[in-house]
């Protein structure tokens, strides 16, 4: 009951009038993949049509905000191995809102809310409840800090950014400091999340440190904070972060990296990556982890980077790297995108991966995507 009654009054805040401040934008988006089966190796092909609408609340101190998509997927794809084994939609957040409205051998037709919260901002805190981000950390691939929404530098949809299901506040400490608390829960205490952070400058230097109860267990703790400052003209980023899982043996997660614009506008990432809890033996990956989105990767030590530049005013290259440096398997993203009318993204990309069979990226078969997307 308490799912639907969040999910009415996200509705309700959807339908208030032009006259209480409300502002609509959103997308339509279309993306065609072509690639073959890990398990079988059988060609399949996968079209995928979103249209999202993006509602903004604002009455006095309250807030809010709806994302509400309606999506189709057709293709061979739902005939594959993996789609027998493991489904098409992504891992489920806490609250109830989405759906499935129709479904065929090679075709499905869902609904659900994308971002969805209610809150109060004043100068002195901000209150949000429901579906939002937690923007936590300060790598640009990975961020051993972000315990609330994991990102995987492989996905095909790189602007995509899995929101969490919480109860979010935040207050101002001095002139350029302030205090978070998130909160995440879920079905059961072992894997509710509750985590404060305290962010400050000094000196030209973010930083902060946070720490608390995250999922796994009923006694699961983390401890970490972040850093950024200027070095070299650039930005040097890092994160840290010690797990104590209680149901196993603690674990470090790290990363460093720096960020580059040079004088023609092309930005530059580079990022090193250290997971703890990740393994070296092959045989002992655990890629259910990933299906679930609870890990980044299966490995322990990884590095990255990426090159973007706008070659033109409407037309931009991109580049993503990223290698397994214990097993020497590699993923390659290069795309390319071009603006042919105002509001009108065209892109055409490929996911190329690399190494072994027997390796993380080298058992994924290489992959071909065209997505187009309309902005309003």
């Amino acid at each position: 009951m308490a799912k639907k009654s969040a999910l009415v009054s996200l509705l309700l805040l959807a339908a208030l009038p032009a006259g209480a401040g409300v502002k609509a934008s959103g997308y339509l988006k279309s993306f065609w993949q072509y690639s073959h089966s890990a398990l079988d190796r059988r060609a399949y092909n996968l079209s995928t049509s979103r249209g999202r609408l993006t509602l903004d609340g604002e009455a006095g101190v309250l807030r809010g905000q709806v994302s509400y998509d309606h999506q189709v997927a057709a293709g061979s794809y739902f005939r594959t191995t993996e789609f027998r084994l493991f489904g098409y939609a992504p891992p489920k957040p806490w609250l109830d809102m989405e759906g499935t409205i129709s479904t065929g051998t090679t075709n499905g037709y869902g609904h659900g809310v994308f971002r969805g919260w209610v809150g109060v901002e004043t100068d002195d805190f901000v209150v949000r409840a429901g579906r939002q981000r937690v923007a936590w950390g300060t790598g640009k691939l990975w961020n051993p800090t972000d315990v609330f929404n994991p990102y995987q530098p492989v996905t095909v949809e790189r602007d995509e950014r899995r929101g969490a299901d919480a109860l979010y506040g935040r207050a101002p400490v001095g002139e350029l400091g302030q205090a978070e608390l998130v909160w995440a829960p879920q079905e059961n205490w072992p894997e509710h999340a509750l985590v404060a952070r305290g962010r400050g400058n000094w000196a030209g230097w973010d930083a902060s440190l946070l720490g608390g109860k995250v999922a796994g267990s009923t006694g699961s703790l983390i401890v970490g904070g972040d850093f950024a400052g200027t070095v070299l003209d650039g930005t040097l980023h890092g994160e840290l972060a010690y797990f104590s899982p209680e149901v196993r043996t603690p674990y470090w997660k790290a990363g460093l990296g720096w960020d580059y614009t040079f004088p023609n506008d092309a930005s530059l990432v580079v990022e090193w990556y250290h997971a703890g809890n990740g393994q070296d033996d092959r045989r002992r990956y655990d890629f259910a982890s990933l299906r679930s989105g609870r890990e980044v990767g299966v490995g322990r030590d990884y590095a990255g980077g990426s090159l973007s530049h706008d070659l033109h005013t409407l037309v931009k290259a991109e580049a993503v790297g990223v290698a397994n440096a214990r097993d020497a398997s590699t993923f390659f993203y290069p795309s390319l995108a071009v603006n042919p009318l105002e509001d009108l993204w065209l892109t055409a990309a490929w996911q190329r991966f690399g190494g072994e069979r027997t390796t993380e990226f080298g058992r994924q078969p290489n992959q071909v995507v065209v997505i187009a997307q309309y902005w309003f």
